[in-house]
């Protein structure tokens, strides 16, 4: 069923929206995917604080121009569907690699992360990265290694002395 041109117009907004203000967007085919595997992918997206819409590429296409997103993006076609997303874009990433593995109905088409274009491949490599949430502790716990080892010298230091002047103390006794 056709649409009119104020739900046209209402569409346009939105995916206006959803490229201006969010972080990143992954586009991936939409045509295979059955409604049950939609659902359970919403549900994991909504963890991950990210959100599932099929778009009408036309209107999308209007909506890329506009907001004058990486012309690679602008070249999508057949049914497609956006994920997108506030902060992390390795969550989303994840869960579309693993759809991918166990359905096979759900093939990414790339995406853009802060302004920069990501091929489909990239998009995957996105899913092998640990997320910020991990990398963040490894960082700290990377800079918390020498001041560690540092405090250990110390201290051991003046525990060998104290062994040291306990043994000559019960010796003496």
């Amino acid at each position: 069923m056709p649409k009119t041109h104020s739900q046209k117009t209402e569409l346009l907004e939105k995916y206006k929206d959803i490229l201006k203000n969010k972080t990143g967007y992954l586009l991936v085919n939409s045509d295979k995917i059955d409604t049950a595997t939609v659902t359970k992918l919403k549900v994991q997206l909504k963890d991950v604080d990210a959100n599932f819409a099929v778009v009408k590429n036309s209107i999308f296409k209007v909506a890329l121009q506009d907001t004058e997103q990486p012309l690679q993006t602008q070249e999508i076609d057949g049914p497609t569907a956006i994920i997108y997303f506030e902060q992390d874009p390795t969550g989303p990433a994840k869960l579309v690699k693993e759809t991918q593995k166990t359905s096979k109905l759900l093939d990414a088409k790339g995406g853009v992360f802060e302004g920069e274009f990501l091929s489909a491949e990239r998009v995957m490599q996105l899913a092998d990265i640990p997320s910020k949430e991990v990398l963040l502790s490894k960082l700290l716990g990377s800079m918390s290694a020498p001041l560690s080892g540092f405090m250990n010298a110390i201290t051991g230091n003046v525990r060998g002395l104290t062994m040291v002047l306990k043994g000559i103390s019960e010796k003496k006794a």
